[in-house]
């Protein structure tokens, strides 16, 4: 379970980052693309605190 964990905190992590990519590269943000960005960044960041609290049961 610690491997999964790290690879699901690791994944979560990374899906968060590049779920913001359009803001970094001077795209025209819509208010649909910020809603689809925060849903994004909503699931990712449950994936990674999936993962931390896998991580944190086995130590």
């Amino acid at each position: 379970m610690l491997t999964i964990g790290t690879l699901l905190l690791f994944f979560g992590g990374l899906g968060a980052i590049a779920a913001t990519t359009p803001m970094g590269e001077g795209a025209l943000i819509t208010q649909a693309t910020l809603v689809q960005m925060g849903w994004s960044i909503s699931i990712f960041t449950v994936i990674a605190f999936i993962g931390a609290a896998l991580i944190i049961r086995n130590r």
